[in-house]
C-alpha cells in the first residue's frame, strides 16, 4: 500500500446555491494532478486533489496553505466568474494499493478470518463490494475471492 496526501479547500458560503452551481454537480478531471469540485449543503463550493506522494504529517500540514492557493487557481481557470474565496484548507493522508483494487477475503496467516480493505476515496465503495463477496463466501455461495481482489494478486 502507498500513502499520499490530499488537499482540499472549501469556499466561504454564497447566498444562493443556484447562483454559482448546476444541479449540485460534482466535477471530476482525472489528470495528474486531478482535481474534484462540488457544492455543499450549505452553499460552499469544495474544490480538492493536489495529491503529494508523502504522509509525513509535518511536511503534509506546510503544503495546506500553497496547496489552498493552487486549488484557488485551478478552480478560477474554469470558472473565472466565480469568486472563489477560501475559509477552510485542510490535508489527509490516504493509503492505495498498487493497482488501486481493494484486498478481499481471507489472509492464510490469520485462519477464520475475513477482511475487506478498500482504500482510498472508493473505501465505501469497496466496503459493499467486499461485504457481499465475504458474506457468500461464509455461507458458501462462493468458494474463493475473485482473482482481482484476492491478497495473492500483487
Amino acid at each position: 500500500m502507498d500513502l499520499n496526501s490530499t488537499y482540499v479547500t472549501i469556499s466561504e458560503q454564497f447566498n444562493k446555491k443556484t447562483e454559482y452551481w448546476k444541479d449540485d454537480t460534482l466535477i471530476w478531471n482525472t489528470a495528474a494532478p486531478y482535481l474534484y469540485m462540488r457544492s455543499t449543503a450549505d452553499n460552499r463550493i469544495l474544490v480538492g486533489g493536489r495529491d503529494e506522494k508523502l504522509f509525513q504529517n509535518v511536511r503534509r500540514d506546510a503544503l495546506i496553505h500553497p496547496k489552498m492557493k493552487q486549488l484557488v487557481r485551478d478552480f478560477n481557470r474554469i470558472f473565472p466568474h466565480i469568486q472563489f474565496v477560501p475559509e477552510f484548507s485542510w490535508a489527509g493522508t490516504f493509503g492505495s494499493t498498487k493497482d488501486g483494487l481493494p484486498f478481499i477475503g481471507a489472509w492464510p496467516r490469520l485462519p477464520h478470518s475475513y477482511f475487506g480493505l478498500g482504500f482510498g476515496g472508493n473505501g465505501i465503495t469497496f466496503s459493499v463490494i467486499a461485504a457481499k463477496i465475504i458474506s457468500d463466501l461464509i455461507c458458501g455461495k462462493m468458494k474463493q475471492t475473485p482473482d482481482k481482489y484476492a491478497f495473492s494478486r500483487l
